[in-house]
């Protein structure tokens, strides 16, 4: 089964020249962890998430896989981060967005699709195979509800028993 059966087709969407600022708002509005970013022909040219953000908020020596476990020690942190923030609100998308992303197409495998978001995390891009175009998002939720499409189905055709 293709997994754009369990894709999210209405999808809200950043572009590479807005700025972090304006995404944030975005972000908020909708309830979202991350948008995908797409340039002017609607090919998927990265994700700007709220994780990729913080990351950028914090000194490399935290965020590196053996830094330093703690900030504590520095009076102030806090207000420093903050600053940072400040400072990165009027940074274009393009800047600071994920571009090595894991992305599947229309015609993907549904499992193929879940296995990539428990490896990776959700959502996962949608793309047209040719032309990079962005057509949806798969998320833990399109997924599992998709699993109780097919249940239904198979209840149906008698393959499981009804509830």
């Amino acid at each position: 089964m293709p997994c754009n059966n369990a894709m999210i087709t209405n999808v809200i969407k950043a572009h590479p020249d807005e700025t972090v600022e304006v995404v944030l708002e975005r972000l908020e509005k909708h309830s979202l962890r991350c948008l995908p970013v797409v340039n002017d022909d609607g090919v998927l040219v990265g994700i700007l998430s709220l994780k990729k953000i913080l990351e950028e908020l914090l000194p490399v020596s935290v965020t590196m896989p053996d830094g330093l476990q703690r900030l504590n020690f520095v009076v102030g942190a806090t207000p420093g981060i903050a600053k940072r923030l400040h400072k990165l609100k009027p940074v274009k998308v393009k800047e600071v967005m994920e571009e090595d992303i894991v992305v599947v197409h229309p015609e993907t495998e549904t499992w193929e699709s879940f296995r990539l978001i428990v490896n990776y995390g959700s959502p996962i891009p949608v793309v047209e195979k040719e032309t990079g175009e962005l057509v949806g998002l798969i998320s833990e939720q399109s997924a599992i509800k998709e699993m109780h499409s097919v249940i239904t189905g198979l209840e149906k055709e008698g393959e499981l028993p009804s509830k």
